[in-house]
């Protein structure tokens, strides 16, 4: 007689196990699935675990930020007593964008940007939109499978770091869905864990914006990028000390720092 195979246990044993799990436990468990993290983000189980670290952020909760949330920024903010990120050596003025889409061997978008034609956010946070309306650029149906590729390019060619190279068909988004989004998952070097929340990693955006043409074909209107880490957009700054780990090199950004 074979053995009945072990069946999942319900939903609900999540929300008794909870309770007992350390919050770094519950971050990763959060991880697994759609119902972990419903079950492991809830409200209730982080707003015990806040208060009790920090009972300050009472005051804070009821400003209407989720506990979750508000742990994780209050408990990066204590590591980053301890973390004394490099300096910040790189400009944006420094670097190039260049932005690629493709389908199979043809090219639908080619740009080179530099650093300084970008339009950046008034937010101070590390978010930039590249206006292709001059460009012309025709896009095929949305439900085609596309390559996005973002890469920065140091001026001079001392160095250069592939953002994105996403293949996919990418998802439609907005209330009249005109914008196809991509986003890939980034390393972390150890220069900024200490800058992002408690268990989050860095992702970094593409935002494609289209319109109907004239002519009835839909264009590519503008591209948005970002570098985004635990559901928030970075500041500039910390962009920039994340790109110059790999394009200056570990020695360049230590400078000073001793």
């Amino acid at each position: 007689m074979r053995a009945a195979k072990p069946t999942t246990p319900p939903w609900e044993v999540l929300l008794l196990i909870c309770h007992f799990l350390q919050p770094e436990t519950l971050v990763k468990a959060s991880c697994v699935c759609k119902s972990w993290r419903e079950a492991f983000t809830s409200d209730h189980l982080w707003r015990r675990i806040c208060l009790a670290s920090y009972p300050s952020s009472f005051h804070l909760l009821v400003s209407g930020i989720s506990p979750y949330h508000l742990f994780s920024l209050l408990i990066s903010a204590s590591k980053r007593r301890y973390n004394h990120p490099p300096p910040v050596r790189l400009s944006i003025n420094q670097l190039f964008f260049t932005i690629e889409i493709f389908h199979g061997k043809e090219t639908l978008v080619s740009v080179l940007k530099p650093g300084e034609e970008t339009v950046t956010r008034n937010d101070s946070t590390f978010r930039f939109e590249i206006d292709l309306t001059a460009e012309n650029v025709a896009l095929l149906g949305e439900t085609e499978e596309m390559t996005a590729r973002w890469t920065f390019v140091m001026k001079g060619f001392e160095g250069a770091f592939a953002m994105m190279e996403r293949e996919g068909k990418g998802k439609m988004i907005g209330r009249d869905q005109t914008r196809i989004w991509f986003d890939e998952r980034l390393p972390v070097p150890d220069c900024c864990k200490g800058l992002m929340p408690e268990g989050a990693g860095m992702e970094a955006e593409m935002v494609v914006e289209i319109v109907e043409g004239s002519n009835g074909k839909k264009m590519v209107e503008r591209v948005g990028l970002g570098l985004i880490s635990g559901c928030r957009y970075v500041a500039l700054e910390d962009g920039l000390r994340y790109l110059q780990y790999f394009l200056l090199g570990r020695d360049q950004m230590e400078i000073g720092t001793r």
